[in-house]
């Protein structure tokens, strides 16, 4: 069985990427960056492996560490879990959870990251060569560590999507996880630079390796180095302690599968009170605050939309971090203009949230310029009022209140300027999302790259038509000049809103035209 379903597997991979070039583009990006990867992954083994035991013993030890960390956060950075074979589909197949859960490893293995990491993994053995008795542990060790890996990562996402209950628990809990994953990289830098300042007080960094040594996520990876030095009895304890990892995963996993897909659907009922419109029952009655409402109550309920609003604070938090809580230099004050910066372009391929019910829009007959306006309304009512308090709470963290002009200026002239780039981009390009109440890991293979190049394309726009306001921003938060604050005020507001204006009818125009291209390129992602 389990053979059968990885055999529909890559059925289904090679269909999606046979109808979509874009995504058979991405892919095949994807293959060239890992083989990359796995070139400087064997040269620099290599060379590890002619080192001394003990810089040899912490390098693979410390890289097994990344590595693992690198499968359980990727996810959020790498734009998902490759969900081919999602636990919903398998569902009716005639499998045991047992059984489901083994080809869902196996398929995480047959992918370009499994593969990768599998292949990568073999280069181990070019750093314990001169040891044959670590060469021998590492048959086990490594193919322990690759597969711990794999199951780390689909527990967390499983665990991320819920463990059962109605669909807003699922969510509730799936942002919970959410948040904890995506503060993970920066809170690793923030230790990370702990180290370094440790060590350069004369903390010995081996003993910091030695102790990550016995944390689950490395346990695996040091067994060789271990028995190479002839440290034993240390060996066979960290042994016992990956495979207890394992098994801990496993039960979670197996847990959270048999909560969601083996047990019953949890069915909830909500009453509504009579006469309550909600957002509809505020906003004007025209093309326009229609829209408006349905994107207001899609920023507040949607918990799709709820999680890319986690860039607000996340943006702070990574300026406090790798400015090792510098909270007095500029660079801290001035983390509102990456918040506008994110904050500006979290709609960019907005209509991909709607899917199939897209189709409902169409019928309405709506004008290209009505659904821009109210869409990049609906955006700029959550986030305009998050980065004005974000800007309001660091420059109050960091005393520096005369620097509250240039902020507010740069942040709000980067904000309206993104809501323009987005105006115009969410109208040409659409691209594979989780449906509601979905896990966040999830994804369509062949997709990241796709995402990623219209993500970072829109950003690079935005970077440069915001010029006119972040420069006098600059100069006045790292410069001194407190004239060109004002500055920067005024032209944020004036030229933000004009590059908005230019968006919303470009984008309306472009809409007009390409409007049913993007409906059928979303029920392609649906039948994906």
């Amino acid at each position: 069985m389990v053979a059968t379903v990885l055999r529909i597997r890559f059925r289904v991979l090679g269909n999606t990427l046979v109808r979509s070039p874009i995504q058979m583009v991405g892919f095949i990006f994807g293959v060239i960056g890992a083989l990359w990867m796995l070139l400087l992954a064997g040269v620099g083994l290599f060379f590890v492996g002619t080192l001394d035991l003990d810089i040899a013993r912490s390098v693979v030890t410390t890289a097994g560490a990344l590595l693992t960390l690198g499968w359980v956060v990727g996810p959020i950075f790498a734009a998902g879990l490759d969900t081919t074979l999602d636990p919903a589909k398998l569902a009716p197949f005639p499998m045991t959870t047992r059984q489901m859960m083994v080809a869902i490893t196996a398929g995480g293995l047959t992918g370009v990251p499994g593969i990768t990491t599998a292949v990568g993994s073999l280069a181990v053995f070019l750093v314990w060569a001169r040891y044959p008795v670590a060469a021998v542990a590492a048959l086990v060790c490594v193919p322990l560590g690759v597969v711990i890996c794999v199951v780390a990562s689909r527990a967390v996402a499983a665990l991320a999507a819920g463990i059962g209950g109605g669909r807003r628990t699922r969510e509730i809990i799936g942002l919970v996880g959410f948040v904890l994953v995506i503060f993970a990289s920066p809170i690793f830098v923030g230790i990370t630079g702990a180290v370094v300042s440790a060590s350069e007080q004369g903390v010995q960094l081996q003993a910091l390796v030695t102790g990550l040594s016995w944390t689950p996520i490395a346990a695996a990876w040091a067994v060789p180095g271990d028995l190479a030095a002839g440290a034993w009895i240390t060996g066979v304890l960290k042994l016992v302690i990956a495979a207890v990892t394992l098994a801990v995963l496993w039960w979670l996993w197996r847990r959270s599968l048999s909560a969601s897909v083996v047990g019953p659907p949890a069915r909830t009922a909500t009453r509504r009170r009579s006469g309550s419109l909600g957002w509809f029952g505020v906003m004007p009655s025209n093309p326009v605050g229609a829209t408006w409402a349905r994107s207001l109550t899609s920023w507040t309920r949607d918990f799709r939309y709820l999680r890319q609003l986690l860039l607000i604070p996340f943006a702070p938090v990574l300026v406090l971090i790798y400015s090792r809580g510098d909270i007095d230099g500029p660079f801290f004050a001035a983390s509102g203009l990456l918040v506008g910066f994110f904050a500006g372009i979290l709609a960019y391929t907005d209509v991909s949230y709607d899917g199939t019910a897209f189709a409902t829009v169409l019928q309405t007959g709506i004008r290209g310029r009505a659904d821009r306006l109210g869409r990049m309304l609906g955006s700029a009512t959550v986030s305009v009022p998050l980065v004005l308090l974000a800007d309001v709470v660091t420059i109050a963290i960091a005393g520096k209140w005369e620097l509250l002009p240039a902020v507010v200026g740069g942040s709000m002239g980067l904000t309206l300027v993104g809501l323009g780039v987005s105006a115009v981009s969410s109208a040409l390009l659409v691209v594979p999302t989780p449906a509601p109440g979905d896990s966040p890991f999830k994804r369509v293979p062949g997709s990241t790259f796709t995402m990623f190049l219209a993500f970072f394309l829109c950003w690079a726009l935005v970077a440069i038509l915001a010029l006119p306001a972040v420069i006098p921003a600059v100069l006045a938060i790292f410069a001194g000049a407190t004239g060109a604050g004002w500055v920067s005020l005024g032209i944020g507001l004036v030229w933000g809103a004009v590059v908005f204006a230019g968006g919303v009818l470009i984008g309306g125009t472009r809409f007009d035209a390409s409007a049913p291209r993007l409906l059928a390129q979303l029920r392609t992602f649906k039948g994906a």
